[in-house]
C-alpha cells in the first residue's frame, strides 16, 4: 500500500531514485504505467521482473504488443541513453501518453555522469523513471553522491523531494549518508502532512461552500417568496385602505343623513312631553320620556360615529377659547338628572376655586358626558358619581370617579383603543360601542392634557384628566 502510494505522487518529467533494490516498488511502478496507456521500458533482471509481473496478473500480452520491454541489466549506460531515446520515439508514434522507465543501476565509472545525463531527458521529454540501488552494493560515498543527484529520492515509502544538498562528503560517510536521508524524509513527512492538511481543508473549505450556498439558496427563496408576499399584502393594504376610506366616507355621510330626521323627532318629542302642542296622559307621557331618552342616545351615538369619521379624515376642529371649568361639568351633569333619578344614583361635584383653561366648549361637554355616561351606565343602583376639579402649579385635575363594577387591571391600557369592549357579555348587558373612552383621548390630546385610569374590580373607577391651565397657557 505504501508503494502505491508513493507511486501516486511520481509524474512526467520525475527521476526516482530508490535507494535500495525494491523489485515490488518497480513492479507496481510499471503496473501503474500500463494500465494508464504509457509505454514502459524496464533495464535489468528480466527474468526476475517477468516472474514478479505475473504475479500481479501482467502477462505476456504486454510483451506481444510492444507495451511493455524487457532490457538485460548488462547494457551500458551509452547504450541505455540510446535505448530511452528509440523506445520514447516509439512511445510517441504509437500514440501512448510517455515513456515509463525502471532501470537496476550497477557500479561503474561512468555512473554519475549518466545521472547527470538521466536527469536531462527527463526533464525535458515526456518520461519518467525508476533508478534501483542497492545500498550494500556500493561505496557508501558513491551511494551518497547518487542520492544527491537525483532530483527525487525513494525512502520508507515516501517520494522525497531532494533539496540537492552537495556538501563536501564529510570522512564519516555513513554518518553523512543517514543524516541526508533524515532531511529529505522529513521533507517528505512534512510534504504528505501539507497535502493531508490541503486536502482537508478543500473538504471543509468544500463543505462549508455547499452549506453556504444552500443557505444562500434558502435565502434568496425567502426573500423571493417574502417579495410576492410584500407585493400581495400591498395590493390587500391598498385595497383595504380603499374600502376603509369608503367606510368612513360612507359613516360620515350617514351621520349627517340622521342627525337631520332626529332634530326632528327629538324636538316634537319634547314639545309633546312638555304639553306645548295639548295635554297628555302619564302613560302618553312616559312614553315621549323614552322617546326623548333614546334620541338623546342616537344622537350620541351618530356623533360618536361622526367623530372617528372627522378624526380619521383629519378633518376635526377645534374652537379654542378660555373656559370655565366649572361651567362644563354643570352643564355636562345637567343631561343626565333624568337617568340618575330614576337609577336611584347620587353626584355629587367638587370645584375648588375658579379653574380656568384655553379650550373648546363643546368638545370638552362631550369629553365629560362620556364620562359621565360610562360612570352612569357601571354603576349599580344606589351608587355614588363624584366629579372633582381643582388646580395644580400648571394644570386643571379633573376626575370622575364612581362606586361601579370596576375593570380588570390589565385590560385598562387598551380601554382607549377605538371600538375596544373589556368583553362581549358587559357589551350585550350595558350597550355602547366602544368610541367613547378613543373620543375622550383625542379630545384631551388636541387640548395637549392627558387622561389615564385607575380601578379595581367591584370597587369602582376613577378617571384622570389634566388640562393646562389658563395660567400656564
Amino acid at each position: 500500500m505504501s508503494n502505491l502510494n508513493a507511486i501516486k505522487e511520481i509524474k512526467i518529467g520525475d527521476h526516482i531514485c530508490s535507494i535500495q533494490r525494491r523489485l515490488p516498488l518497480a513492479v507496481v511502478f510499471l503496473k501503474s504505467g500500463l494500465e494508464n496507456w504509457e509505454k514502459c521500458l524496464y533495464i535489468g533482471n528480466s527474468p526476475e521482473i517477468s516472474k514478479n509481473l505475473e504475479k500481479i496478473g501482467i502477462g505476456e500480452k504486454y510483451l506481444q504488443t510492444g507495451q511493455l520491454s524487457l532490457i538485460s541489466g548488462e547494457t551500458r549506460p551509452e547504450e541505455r541513453l540510446a535505448l530511452l531515446g528509440e523506445n520514447l520515439d516509439l512511445a510517441i508514434k504509437e500514440g501512448y501518453r510517455c515513456l515509463r522507465v525502471v532501470q537496476e543501476m550497477t557500479p561503474c565509472e561512468e555512473l554519475l555522469e549518466y545521472e547527470e545525463k538521466l536527469n536531462g531527458f527527463y526533464s525535458k521529454n515526456p518520461a519518467l523513471g525508476l533508478c534501483l540501488y542497492e545500498r550494500k552494493l556500493f561505496e557508501r560515498e558513491i551511494l551518497l553522491r547518487i542520492v544527491k543527484a537525483h532530483p527525487k529520492v525513494y525512502t520508507a515509502g515516501m517520494i522525497c523531494e531532494n533539496p540537492h544538498y552537495l556538501s563536501p562528503v564529510e570522512k564519516e560517510v555513513g554518518k553523512e549518508f543517514q543524516a541526508y536521508l533524515g532531511i529529505l524524509l522529513d521533507k517528505a513527512i512534512l510534504k504528505r502532512q501539507f497535502v493531508r492538511c490541503k486536502i482537508r481543508s478543500e473538504e471543509i473549505l468544500k463543505e462549508r461552500t455547499k452549506k453556504m450556498q444552500d443557505s444562500r439558496d434558502a435565502i434568496f427563496n425567502m426573500l423571493k417568496d417574502m417579495g410576492e408576499s410584500y407585493k400581495k399584502l400591498q395590493k390587500a393594504y391598498e385595497e383595504l385602505e380603499t374600502l376603509d376610506k369608503m367606510k368612513d366616507e360612507f359613516i360620515s355621510n350617514i351621520s349627517h343623513e340622521l342627525k337631520t330626521p332626529l332634530v326632528s323627532i327629538k324636538g316634537f318629542s319634547e314639545l309633546m312631553r312638555d304639553d306645548k302642542l295639548g295635554s297628555l296622559s302619564e302613560s302618553q307621557a312616559k312614553a315621549l320620556e323614552a322617546i326623548v331618552r333614546n334620541a338623546d342616545r342616537l344622537t350620541r351615538l351618530i356623533n360618536s360615529l361622526l367623530f372617528l369619521s372627522l378624526a380619521r379624515a383629519g378633518k376635526v376642529e377645534f374652537k379654542f377659547e378660555p373656559i370655565d371649568i366649572r361651567d362644563i361639568i354643570e352643564t355636562s351633569i345637567m343631561d343626565f338628572g333624568h337617568r340618575t333619578s330614576k337609577k336611584g344614583l347620587r353626584i355629587t361635584r367638587e370645584i375648588a376655586g375658579k379653574p380656568q383653561t384655553r379650550g373648546d366648549r363643546d368638545r370638552l361637554v362631550e369629553v365629560l358626558v362620556n364620562l359621565l355616561d360610562n360612570a352612569i351606565k357601571f354603576t349599580p343602583r344606589g351608587g355614588e358619581i363624584k366629579v372633582k376639579a381643582w388646580e395644580e402649579p400648571e394644570n386643571l385635575h379633573i376626575i370622575v370617579a364612581d362606586t361601579g363594577i370596576g375593570i380588570p387591571r390589565e385590560v385598562i391600557p387598551r380601554l382607549f383603543e377605538r371600538f375596544y369592549q373589556v368583553d362581549a357579555s358587559i357589551t350585550r348587558k350595558y350597550g355602547g360601542i366602544g368610541l367613547g373612552l378613543f373620543i375622550c383621548k383625542n379630545i384631551v390630546d388636541a387640548h395637549q392634557g392627558k387622561i389615564w385610569i385607575e380601578s379595581e374590580v367591584g370597587r369602582g373607577t376613577t378617571v384622570h384628566i389634566l388640562l393646562p391651565s389658563a395660567k400656564s397657557l
